[in-house]
């Protein structure tokens, strides 16, 4: 699945497939900074570092780090009903945007 929003910000299957395969040194060093988050706190919180949180802290603001924090959180729910198997493709076999209302209500 894809945030729509965030294709229609610019995110590329070229940048994903580099995020994928490790290749992200060709992101901006914030991006590299969040993407270490995103990977600690969805595997193993406490692989996050001293030197992580410096560099988290040369680009994000207190409120930026508890809002990236919160949605990475948001978004390890849907684990759960992956690992169970319980989970509903929208177009099985395909990747599927994911569009949400201005409240971020699920539309598609």
């Amino acid at each position: 699945m894809r945030l729509a929003v965030a294709r229609d910000a610019g995110l590329d299957e070229a940048t994903i497939t580099d995020v994928l395969e490790a290749r992200a040194d060709s992101l901006p060093a914030r991006h590299r900074a969040a993407l270490s988050l995103a990977d600690a706190l969805m595997t193993q919180p406490s692989s996050l570092t001293n030197a992580d949180v410096v560099e988290l802290r040369r680009h994000f603001t207190d409120e930026q780090l508890v809002e990236l924090t919160l949605d990475v959180m948001k978004w390890n729910e849907q684990k759960i009903a992956v690992a169970l198997g319980t989970d509903v493709w929208i177009s099985p076999g395909q990747l599927s945007d994911l569009v949400f209302d201005a409240e971020g209500n699920f539309v598609r």
